[in-house]
């Protein structure tokens, strides 16, 4: 049915083209004339970058009978063959022209792929036909419009996590993929969970122009909800814009993903240094919760922790809060300098260890550094780092030749190498006995002496 109403309209285009031919041809007895045509094709106008399908209408309109007719097709830019199609074809015999006949005509079709950068316009299919073994051919040109291709693509979201409560700018970008100009766009977008909203302006751009290879951002600041699940939330991207040759509106929908959650923060305060052990405040300040929390005094100057160095207290809400208690020293160390040389057999680990151990984390003397190893809400691992100080901490510090004992009342230092306080001591007794045996003799010559009146005898 469908092949009966194209050879109707091509006969139809026929006899009004060539009517002047007919009758030239009809006062010749004897003769046959080739007509070419095109019948149609679609899409309709050809567009660039896409498959056209042409319908060539080969009619006889002289009076004789033609037989072995070839017709063969000579694709030039911007149309190329689709392999597997076949330029020329056998059209067999095409007979005398009659009225209320179609014995006279024949219709072939040709699959043609059309060059992705060809400009808007006409161009030229080149058609040649000629008797089968035959030396001679005749060329005819057919036009064919063609209109470039339109497309627009939202290819970048700078922002694809967002933390709860959080005022962040997103910003949209818009190429210009086609061939043509893209003109009066309206580009808008939606969150139908509503999670995910605008900030200070509505969620619809317009822009006017966007030429070929070009492109355009469109920023907005946008807001997701405090009390968000975190996960994956879907966009609803929509781009309408006027398709320049049909003068109809096109409309482009997709979709993008955007994760509300990821990563907080911490705070770690000093809580009570009590019993051996120094106790730690430690609370989720951020907007997503934690998981598998675990807190660390890594290996520094200044302090050190005996026992295990890690405390895991599990997950944090946001807003919650726990303590980690530690037994933390202070181990101030200094090395005093040495004006002399290592004899020439001493051994090498020896010497080494005479050296301030050395340290990639550095505390100060009232400043603890702590690590929060955490889970955040996509699965992956954190650490933060935070500098605490801290307050009446006991420790005990070494350097080469004296032991200092800290607290919170200052230092005693001692010699680690001399005995005089050996001397002081053996002095004091040996003094006291001495006195003792003065005072048990005075006793015996008087039964009511005293120690006053001891020491009244001294101090004369």
């Amino acid at each position: 049915m469908k092949k009966t109403m194209y050879l109707i309209l091509f006969i139809l285009a026929v006899m009004l083209s060539i009517t002047p031919v007919y009758a030239i041809s009809s006062s010749l007895t004897g003769t046959s004339v080739i007509s070419i045509s095109i019948s149609n094709y679609e899409p309709d106008p050809a567009i660039a970058g896409e498959l056209v399908e042409v319908r060539l209408g080969v009619s006889n309109i002289g009076s004789d009978t033609v037989s072995n007719l070839m017709v063969e097709v000579m694709p030039e830019y911007p149309f190329v063959l689709v392999p597997g199609e076949t330029a020329a074809r056998s059209i067999g015999i095409l007979k005398g022209y009659k009225p209320d006949s179609t014995e006279n005509i024949n219709i072939i079709k040709y699959r043609m792929q059309v060059d992705k950068n060809t400009p808007a316009g006409s161009y030229e299919l080149k058609v040649k036909y000629y008797e089968k073994g035959g030396t001679s051919s005749t060329p005819k040109s057919l036009s064919l419009d063609v209109k470039s291709k339109q497309n627009a693509e939202v290819i970048h979201i700078d922002k694809t996590i967002l933390v709860p409560g959080k005022q962040t700018g997103m910003k949209f970008t818009i190429n210009n993929v086609g061939n043509a100009p893209l003109r009066d766009l309206t580009f808008y977008w939606e969150n139908e969970e509503n999670i995910i909203l605008p900030v200070g302006s509505d969620n619809t751009r317009y822009l006017k122009y966007i030429d070929v290879g070009d492109g355009a951002d469109l920023e907005y600041q946008v807001i997701s909800d405090t009390n968000a699940i975190p996960g994956l939330y879907k966009l609803n991207l929509y781009l309408t814009y006027e398709d320049p040759i049909s003068k109809t509106e096109k409309k482009i929908s997709t979709i993008a993903g955007v994760y509300v959650g990821g990563g907080t923060d911490f705070d770690v305060a000093f809580s009570e240094s009590a019993s051996g052990e120094t106790s730690f405040s430690v609370a989720n300040i951020g907007s997503n919760p934690a998981n598998s929390v675990s807190v660390i005094i890594p290996e520094q100057r200044n302090w050190k922790v005996s026992g295990s160095n890690s405390v895991i207290i599990g997950n944090l809400n946001k807003g919650d809060y726990t303590v980690a208690s530690f037994k933390l020293q202070s181990s101030t160390s200094t090395t005093t300098s040495q004006n002399r040389t290592a004899p020439a057999g001493a051994n090498i680990q020896e010497r080494s260890m005479q050296r301030p151990m050395n340290s990639s984390i550095s505390g100060s003397s009232d400043t603890v550094l702590m690590q929060i190893a955490y889970t955040d809400t996509m699965g992956e691992r954190n650490i933060i780092e935070k500098a605490v100080k801290v307050t009446g901490v006991q420790g005990t510090a070494v350097t080469n030749g004296m032991t200092t004992m800290q607290g919170r009342r200052g230092t005693v230092q001692q010699e680690g190498v001399s005995y005089i306080w050996y001397f002081i001591g053996i002095a004091a007794l040996v003094a006291g006995f001495g006195a003792y045996g003065k005072y048990k003799k005075c006793r015996l010559l008087d039964p009511d002496f005293k120690i006053r009146d001891f020491l009244k005898r001294k101090t004369k």
